[in-house]
């Protein structure tokens, strides 16, 4: 469904983009805190790889903290459309409560703070990048996961959520005014805020699985064989550091069902 300006519908647009990003908070979490180096017992770990593993999670964080201030900005901008506001309020009487788009909201805030005091309390780095100190912002990241980050309750919230978001946009459909129908498109009305499209593609909601790549089977046929990553990515020819990060995606898509055929 389109405005008049032929752009996006722009409720239609705030509900999926909060889906989308509770289903990226759910991905994200357990994956972005900054753990002890993976290395076979028979050699110590290297400083350069222990940062090299930092760095990369220093660049999600700052990635994160950016698509999540987007998301805030956008709700805001839309919000703030009368007509938007006017059809997301109504639906206050029907469900006896504050639209579910407002505790949307409030998961994307605790995200965006989450990312934020990641990057404060971990970067920029002072003195040596020695193994030691790397193990220091190990633990500097549990604390501040710990303190900043999703409970145990919150995240299992999240699917209930997600399904209730769904039905709060079903009540906007049918309570809809002609104001965002296509037979109404030649029509004047006030000009809409417009809407950007995210700045990443990620997965609709439907959760498909993300296909495997034939990178991804070698890595796993490897390490099904028992290889750690440093001895698949001495065999591959590829960084520690890479392979390391594909082994702990390859494990999270299997936990969630996605196993290679």
């Amino acid at each position: 469904m389109t405005t008049q300006n032929g752009g996006p519908d722009p409720v239609a647009f705030l509900y999926k983009r909060a889906i989308d990003d509770l289903f990226l908070m759910q991905d994200r979490d357990g994956q972005d805190r900054l753990t002890d180096p993976c290395f076979p017992a028979e050699r110590g770990p290297k400083a350069n790889e222990c940062w090299a593993i930092f760095d990369s999670f220093i660049e999600t964080y700052r990635w994160l903290l950016n698509h999540f201030n987007d998301s805030l900005n956008l709700h805001r901008d839309i919000k703030q459309q009368p007509q938007v506001a006017k059809l997301i309020f109504r639906t206050r009487a029907k469900q006896g409560r504050q639209p579910y788009i407002e505790d949307a909201k409030a998961y994307l805030e605790k995200s965006r703070k989450l990312y934020l005091y990641l990057l404060e309390g971990l970067a920029p780095v002072t003195g040596k990048r020695t193994i030691k100190a790397y193990l220091r912002k190990v633990d500097d990241c549990r604390e501040l996961w710990f303190k900043y980050g999703f409970t145990f309750d919150e995240i299992q919230a999240m699917p209930a959520l997600i399904e209730n978001l769904r039905t709060e946009f079903a009540f906007i459909e049918v309570d809809r005014e002609p104001t965002f129908t296509e037979s109404q498109q030649n029509e004047p009305k006030e000009p809409q805020a417009k809407v950007d499209e995210p700045t990443k593609p990620r997965e609709k909601p439907g959760r498909k699985h993300a296909e495997w790549t034939k990178e991804d089977l070698k890595i796993y046929e490897l390490s099904q064989k028992g290889m750690k990553p440093q001895a698949i990515a001495d065999k591959l020819g590829m960084q520690h550091s890479h392979v390391t990060e594909k082994v702990r995606s390859i494990r999270q898509r299997i936990n969630r069902g996605n196993i290679p055929k």
